[in-house]
């Protein structure tokens, strides 16, 4: 087994194909330098919280004590279906039996806007990206995108002792897909509160500067800075498989069945580099994120190896922080129900602020700030996708049903008697 991708996926992947098989040659070959990292856990490197040995999640050792060769450094530059080969960039070829691609994804930089290949321009992806913004020592950054990356970037140059921060979003307001407009105004709140300026609906034209970035224009205003951090999405790396010929689907991710398996004979693919179905929403899409790619390399791994199981789809969800608060979201907006029925059950104090949205009886939308009481009840009635009583029901009735089902009505019951929406 030869899997291209050393992140969570391809190890998810070469860790399952271990446990169904302790025979069979496992093979990772790993772009970076780096062991296997935890990239959810970069802000806070970034920030100066954890030093780059608390970011790797394993050691050469670990790969060993499972009979694991790993490959650091090794960039592939082919794949040959035919011969069942991986061509490197350094000449070897390396046969396999079974091949499972786990690529990732790579961040999107407007390379052809004038400015933005002026030193000063960076993105988030990498341990080497870390370094090299921290060898920079920026004082004033713009944050290009207001998603999850984007703000934790943000927060954690903050943290490191940058001057000002400030967050361009194009959209008209920040992290739309996950939030509605008074949502984050709330968040826009917490986020000034800690020194960070947001402007939303506004349009990076260009990056001003000679020999490097010394300023950003938007269709508003200029922004005097001496870095940008990229942050407007991340798109899967697909470009390997589509070379040999894999086929890719609808939204740019290579296509694969529930059981991780691509269009061609014993390849297989995992994570970020592929689409999926979108558990709430019925559809395909690109939800990047750690969870799906771990059950996905889970799911190749044990394929690969003849134990078949089925990956049941994926959904967005942010979960991020504002110093010590949380920030939840999943499902659907009201933005995203516009023209349907609907109800909001909405709490809001002085210290947080609560949102679930309903449909026909069901959770199909949270937002929180500064609480994740509920967040696990949720989520798990979401994913049920069963209606929920919203009657309170008494000892007595505990019993007819399942305690989930009970635990989340009595908490919506509670919540409806305190919403102030």
């Amino acid at each position: 087994i030869v899997i291209i991708g050393n992140g969570v996926s391809g190890n998810q992947a070469a860790l399952a194909a271990r446990k169904n098989d302790d025979a069979c040659s496992i093979l990772i070959l790993g772009k970076e330098q780096y062991t296997e990292y935890a990239a959810g856990a970069l802000p806070d490197y970034l920030s100066g919280h954890l030093t780059k040995e608390q970011v790797l999640v394993k050691t050469k050792e670990d790969y060993r004590k499972n009979n694991i060769e790993l490959w650091l450094e090794a960039e592939v530059t082919a794949i040959k279906p035919e011969e069942k080969q991986v061509l490197l960039s350094d000449g070897r070829a390396v046969e396999y039996g079974k091949l499972i691609i786990a690529t990732g994804s790579f961040p999107v930089q407007l390379r052809k806007m004038e400015g933005t290949s002026l030193p000063g321009n960076f993105v988030l992806k990498t341990i080497q990206d870390v370094d090299d913004m921290v060898a920079y020592q920026p004082e004033r950054i713009v944050i290009v995108g207001s998603g999850a990356i984007g703000l934790e970037g943000g927060l954690a140059l903050k943290e490191r002792g940058a001057k000002e921060v400030k967050v361009v979003e194009m959209l008209d307001w920040i992290t739309m897909k996950s939030l509605d407009r008074y949502t984050a105004d709330l968040l826009v709140k917490e986020l000034n509160a800690v020194g960070i300026d947001v402007y939303s609906g506004e349009n990076v034209l260009s990056v001003d500067g000679t020999d490097r970035v010394c300023g950003v224009q938007t269709n508003k205003r200029y922004i005097p800075c001496d870095m940008v951090l990229w942050a407007i999405g991340v798109r899967p790396s697909v470009q390997l498989a589509q070379d040999a010929g894999i086929a890719l689907g609808t939204t740019g991710g290579i296509l694969v069945d529930d059981m991780m398996r691509t269009n061609l004979p014993d390849i297989y693919a995992c994570g970020d580099c592929t689409e999926s179905t979108d558990r709430f929403r019925k559809k395909q899409v690109l939800n990047l994120l750690w969870e799906a790619a771990a059950r996905q390399g889970e799911v190749a791994g044990n394929c690969c190896t003849g134990n078949e199981k089925e990956f049941n789809g994926s959904f967005a969800a942010l979960i991020t922080y504002v110093g010590d608060k949380p920030i939840v979201a999943f499902g659907f907006t009201e933005k995203d129900l516009e023209g349907t029925e609907y109800e909001v059950l909405q709490e809001e104090t002085e210290s947080f602020f609560r949102k679930v949205i309903l449909q026909d009886g069901k959770v199909v939308g949270v937002q929180m700030i500064n609480t994740m009481e509920g967040a696990d009840l949720l989520l798990a009635q979401l994913q049920k996708e069963a209606p929920v009583d919203m009657e309170l029901l008494d000892d007595t009735e505990v019993g007819r049903y399942p305690i989930l089902h009970t635990a989340t009505a009595a908490f919506l019951h509670d919540l409806k008697l305190r919403t102030t929406k």
